[in-house]
């Protein structure tokens, strides 16, 4: 018997090579889109790299400014401003830090880096890191924003720094470390046996901040201390280094840059009258020691007597007046060769420890023409002169205001008796131009500006 041999095809059926060239679809599909995603994400990594490198080369160039300088400018100055008055970096609304001095030109500009175009804006805001302090403007914060936009969606990148004012000026200028000392000498009398006090401010002139030692040397060995002038209390060591000192100040002008101090002097008991001793203070950089300044305060004693302020107002139709007038301003005008005369009875015995100063307002008399002008000033009293003719100098005066004029008496050491009479005169000397009837003086006093007075200090028992 023979079999009959069955047929067996080698080949795919039509609907095995279907399946097959779906499934190979399947995988080319999702091989296409996965290139296409990591094509995708290696450009917006791409752009997100090229934003960090536009915000970082912002940053970098803030940096090369003064403390100052890095603000924005007013938005009449920027046409880029934008209207926000603050700005939230993420942890609150801070206020921006707008100077017409500002080094940063535009808040916003425009980069564009291979076909996309970037907005960067800078945000320059201030941070109070204390809020139960009362200083809120602290140190600085630049928050640069960049904006794309990329495949229809809006992209952002931010980079924020903290400017200080040590590290921002480290840019712009080499450390400078001082201290400055105002007024830089003061002259005081005080009664033996009493406390003279001086006032004056050290402030820091450096450009960094600074503690200051604060040294005392007294020439006579008068007892004497340095306390804080707005609590009273003395001045204590702060640095570490066993010497008072300030404590800790911004660069000048900003506020925290200075500390008012107070310099007591004791007049030791049974000092005589006239005796003096001189005070050095000096503050001393604590970063820098070879950076100092000095002020220099004579202590002068009155002995056994009472030192009074000779503060003497003077206005029309009165005498020489310990009080200060009030009222409408008082003009007295006259031509060359008028003279005004004041007067006051003194109440004590005076001898004079200073010399005295005269304020005095004057201007053109029934005329805005401009001229030089100007008058003598004579002190005397009933047994007779203390200064005869002082002369003011040439006053230029010009428009129909007045101006202040201040003239200093020769007048220390001279004695009045109680109940003696202390002259004051001014005599119009010299007007040098314009109509002969109006070539006057006027003589201004109270609510010019500031009263006019004769002021000095003296001695009473």
């Amino acid at each position: 018997m023979h079999s009959t041999p069955t047929r067996q095809d080698d080949g795919f059926t039509l609907i095995e090579a279907a399946v097959a060239l779906l499934i190979a679809s399947f995988i080319f599909v999702a091989l296409g889109q996965t290139i296409a995603w990591a094509l995708r994400s290696a450009e917006e990594r791409r752009l997100e790299q090229q934003a960090a490198a536009l915000t970082a080369e912002v940053v970098e160039a803030v940096r090369d400014l003064s403390y100052e300088e890095v603000a924005l400018l007013p938005p009449a100055s920027d046409p880029t401003r934008l209207p926000d008055s603050t700005y939230d970096p993420g942890t609150g609304d801070e206020p921006i830090v707008e100077d017409s001095v500002a080094g940063i030109p535009s808040q916003v500009s425009t980069e564009t880096l291979n076909s996309v175009t970037f907005t960067l804006t800078r945000y320059v805001t201030w941070v109070d890191d204390n809020p139960l302090d009362s200083e809120t403007e602290d140190f600085r914060r630049l928050s640069v924003v960049a904006e794309w936009e990329s495949r229809g969606v809006a992209r952002t990148e931010e980079l924020q720094t903290f400017i200080a004012r040590q590290s921002a000026d480290a840019g712009a200028a080499n450390p400078t470390y001082g201290a400055a000392i105002g007024p830089p000498s003061l002259t005081s009398y005080g009664a033996e046996g009493t406390d003279i006090v001086f006032e004056q401010t050290v402030t820091n002139i450096g450009n960094r901040e600074d503690t200051f030692d604060i040294t005392v040397t007294n020439d006579a060995g008068w007892p004497v201390s340095v306390l804080d002038a707005a609590s009273g209390f003395p001045l204590v060591d702060t640095s570490g280094n066993g010497i008072p000192d300030t404590g800790n100040l911004l660069p000048s002008p900003d506020p925290g840059s200075a500390l008012g101090i107070r310099v007591v002097v004791t007049v030791p008991a049974g000092t005589a009258f006239g005796e003096s001793a001189i005070s050095v203070i000096e503050a001393t950089s604590v970063t820098d020691p070879g950076s100092s300044s000095s002020a220099s305060d004579k202590a002068v004693s009155t002995g056994p007597y009472t030192a009074v302020n000779a503060d003497l107002f003077l206005k029309a139709g009165m005498a020489l007046s310990p009080a200060p007038p009030s009222g409408s301003p008082s003009l007295l005008p006259g031509p060359n060769g008028t003279t005004f005369t004041w007067s006051t009875s003194v109440p004590d015995n005076w001898e004079v420890i200073t010399d005295g100063t005269l304020d005095l307002y004057v201007g053109r008399r029934g005329t805005c023409a401009p001229a030089d002008v100007a008058y003598t000033v004579t002190v005397r009293t009933t047994s007779g002169p203390w200064a005869v003719g002082v002369p003011s100098g040439p006053l230029a005066v010009s428009g129909c205001g007045v101006r202040l004029s201040t003239v200093t008496l020769p007048i220390d050491g001279n004695i009045i008796s109680a109940g003696e009479t202390l002259y004051l005169d001014i005599t119009i000397t010299d007007v040098s131009s314009g109509n002969p009837g109006k070539r006057g003086l006027t003589v201004g006093f109270d609510g010019v500006g500031a009263e006019s007075l004769l002021s000095f200090r003296a001695v009473t028992w």
